[in-house]
């Protein structure tokens, strides 16, 4: 039997909360009625077991991590104590392993510890940089502000990243399905076709006897090597672009492949710019900043630039003197624009305004690469189609001239 948790009315007109063992909601709320309460509502409670197999099949993804700022936020700045303000997130949450996260939070805080104390106990989910940013606004006694300008960084990086990933469906589908088309033709039908032209031992052209060879080399090890092939070239790919040096050759060619390495550079200045300024609204120096937004980026060469500019602006160096030692990272457009935040003492404006720009230049690339790219696509897919006719006419027409 299950355990359903309940509020009511009772006789005497006091609001009574309670649990209540049973097999379905309807005989729970009928065996309320029959003690003489008016039922408010009724849930069902998870179990042990449950909860346990939802927290360990479950991920906390980069959503749950923005509503949970959004209900700090709304709740905080309304005026509700921090300890209630976690506690009801954490009901809000439909996420049973960062419900567990966000109950933990709240336990914490309750003793005694400040958020960003209890957050720092938590690092996979939660960033040096929000935890930096939240220790500036607990210091501050403006946490309400700075989780705004947290909230505005999580949701204009899912922004771009959303749109990034959408830009690629479309072309993943036309290229799947010209694959798999490909594949069941030279399989399956060309075989049929081609015995034919092998049956008559006449001289075949060249590209036929390539459709050939290609198609008997898939029909005896295409359904051992392709399905092998699909899972290790990706992950050996994996492997290879995200460890050591080969993330920083793959991180270096996707700067300079056309198209992609603009959007690439873009993309990270986006959110660069956007952490930076929301850093330096919150009162955290430049110094301190750079030292925070280097791991926003996963970009080896824009993560050493960071890295560099940081230990560089100890000395006094500007920090647009500084990054036009970069030239194929920040185009002249960035460090111009913080030459004059910097004399005019606005640049937590001027990197805001870089990361409005670029955010609206990324999106509007990424809205027009699928016109871009489909041409190329439907001129390959045609490529391939035509070859696979002209190497199965050509016979027939050679044929055709004997008769």
């Amino acid at each position: 039997m299950a355990v359903f948790s309940y509020t009511a009315i009772n006789s005497k007109n006091v609001f009574v909360k309670g649990t209540l063992r049973g097999l379905f909601i309807k005989r729970v709320t009928a065996a309320l009625s029959r003690q003489g309460l008016q039922v408010v509502n009724v849930k069902r409670e998870a179990t042990r077991q449950s909860s346990s197999v939802a927290r360990a099949t479950s991920r906390i993804t980069r959503v749950d991590r923005i509503f949970f700022t959004r209900h700090l936020y709304t709740l905080l700045e309304a005026g509700v104590a921090l300890d209630k303000t976690l506690r009801i997130a954490a009901e809000q949450s439909d996420n049973e392993k960062f419900k567990a996260v966000i109950l933990d939070l709240y336990k914490n805080v309750q003793r005694g510890q400040s958020l960003s104390a209890a957050l720092a106990q938590h690092p996979k989910y939660f960033s040096l940089f929000v935890r930096s940013l939240i220790r500036v606004g607990e210091q501050s006694g403006k946490l309400d502000e700075v989780l705004l300008h947290i909230l505005e960084q999580q949701e204009k990086d899912y922004e771009l990243a959303t749109k990034a990933r959408g830009a690629m469906i479309y072309p993943a589908i036309l290229i799947a399905t010209t694959v798999s088309i490909v594949i069941l033709m030279m399989t399956f039908v060309v075989p049929k076709i081609t015995g034919i032209f092998e049956e008559s031992h006449a001289t075949l052209p060249l590209t036929t006897r390539i459709l050939i060879a290609t198609s008997n080399f898939l029909h005896r090890y295409g359904l051992v090597l392709l399905p092998t092939l699909a899972l290790a070239l990706p992950t050996a790919f994996r492997l290879w672009s995200r460890r050591g040096r080969g993330k920083t050759q793959w991180d270096y060619l996707l700067l300079r492949i056309p198209i992609a390495g603009k959007i690439v550079r873009e993309f990270n200045l986006a959110r660069l710019t956007r952490s930076i300024s929301a850093l330096l609204k919150s009162g955290v120096s430049i110094h301190r900043a750079l030292e925070l937004v280097r791991d926003v980026t996963s970009h080896t060469e824009y993560q050493r630039s960071i890295q560099r500019s940081a230990q560089m602006v100890l000395r006094g160096i500007p920090l647009s003197e500084l990054l036009k030692g970069y030239p194929s990272l920040y185009p002249p457009l960035v460090t111009r624009m913080l030459e004059v935040g910097e004399l005019s003492g606005q640049l937590d404006r001027m990197f805001d305004r870089l990361a409005a720009y670029y955010e609206k230049s990324v999106a509007n690339k990424l809205s027009n690469l699928t016109t871009v790219i489909e041409p190329v696509l439907l001129l390959t897919v045609g490529s391939i189609v035509g070859f696979i006719a002209v190497s199965i006419l050509l016979p027939i027409w050679k044929f055709a001239e004997t008769i």
